[in-house]
């Protein structure tokens, strides 16, 4: 089976670990490739977010990030990055109307806290 590169921009590192792990172990065999960053600055280049199969976005990320998950998705869109697939992390159920309001697009959500089935409907 092919491995699955994730990258998740997440300030919440311990507790989204827990949860990749767990997927990762219980339903994916380990296959899920993961990395974690926690502020944008970390944030690989243009180039090296498009060798990600899947990019985990959180929308508000820690105040000792430069730009939050709003400003990552106006950089991937005006610098016409190629993202396979990508998923908003939020607990902002509402988020996906701000998204639109802002013409960032529509994207598939993971509201936190986690529910595991949401990530094996995204991941796949």
């Amino acid at each position: 089976m092919k491995e699955i590169k994730i990258l998740i921009v997440e300030n919440e590192v311990g507790y989204i670990e827990t949860a990749f792990e767990y997927m990762n172990d219980l339903y994916y065999d380990n296959r899920l490739d993961f990395k974690i960053i926690a502020k944008s600055q970390d944030l690989p280049s243009n180039q090296n977010l498009e060798n990600y199969d899947i990019i985990f976005l959180d929308i508000s990320l820690a105040k000792s990030s430069e730009l939050d998950g709003i400003g990552i998705l106006r950089k991937i869109n005006s610098d016409n990055i190629l993202i396979k697939k990508l998923v908003i992390l939020t607990g902002n159920h509402n988020i996906q109307e701000k998204l639109k309001e802002n013409g960032l697009g529509v994207y598939p959500i993971v509201t936190k806290p986690i529910d595991f089935n949401d990530l094996l409907k995204v991941i796949g």
